[in-house]
């Protein structure tokens, strides 16, 4: 490919880059994007894929012989399966973690779409800060429930987000104050080395040898196209048809 065109399009159906994040981070992943000539449509995803190209939701035909589908995070499919209210695909509970008008039922993390106390009407992010706090309280409320301790509820003010951007670029808000370039990316790193629970000598060693020496390019797996359809309501689940054989 050296010294051909390429095209890059980014296409997501949300309204900005990052929409579970603050504005300003969201703002920064789109900038660094658009520097490194992508170019962005947001409310827009596939509508068809073919042998020689795309066609996009807004119309537009896009030749290509490449394309990369993230699914990004999403809920497991059980949840929609359980007959209880959801909230994109998440289980709706209370503040305590249990669902509405039950108190055998529990959720968290992912799975749950629970209410962020410190951000009325909306619920929190799903990430694992979240997710680590809530199994913690879901295990003391479940105790609580059968008579050993008192209920808690949560709440859990953050201490801001980090977004790694590959290469010399991230966008981070450590106590809300906003960082971009290498501020933030010094930021960014520290936090994950942290957050480590090992093999951070190793790791921390890599990422200097990555920028004296240059990123190696491995091949991380293999999926055969015609194990994950386009039109499949669980894309994280192989598909099983003759296609795949």
């Amino acid at each position: 490919l050296a010294g051909q065109p390429i095209r890059w399009l980014l296409l997501d159906v949300a309204e900005r880059v990052l929409p579970e994040l603050a504005d300003r981070l969201g703002r920064t992943a789109d900038e660094v994007l658009r520097s490194r000539g992508v170019e962005v449509l947001m409310k827009t995803s596939v509508d068809n894929a073919g042998p020689k190209g795309v066609t996009l939701t807004n119309g537009d035909d896009v030749p290509t012989r490449t394309l990369v589908w993230c699914v990004g995070v999403r809920p497991d499919p059980l949840v929609a399966e359980i007959g209880l209210e959801t909230a994109k695909g998440r289980l709706v509970v209370t503040e305590r973690l249990n669902v509405p008008g039950r108190d055998d039922v529990f959720a968290c993390g992912d799975a749950a779409a629970v209410p962020d106390l410190t951000r009325p009407g909306q619920y929190t992010a799903m990430t694992a800060q979240h997710a680590e706090r809530q199994g913690k309280l879901a295990g003391r409320n479940v105790a609580a429930s059968l008579g050993y301790g008192r209920p808690g509820t949560y709440r859990h003010h953050d201490l801001g987000f980090v977004v790694d951007l590959g290469a010399g670029a991230a966008a981070a808000n450590p106590l809300h104050i906003p960082l971009s370039g290498r501020p933030a990316k010094a930021v960014t790193r520290a936090y994950h080395l942290l957050a480590m629970p090992g093999n951070r000598v190793r790791t921390a060693a890599d990422w200097l040898l990555e920028r004296l020496t240059g990123r190696q390019t491995v091949q991380l797996g293999l999926v055969r196209s015609g194990s994950v359809p386009l039109d499949t309501d669980s894309p994280e689940l192989p598909h099983r048809g003759k296609d795949s054989r």
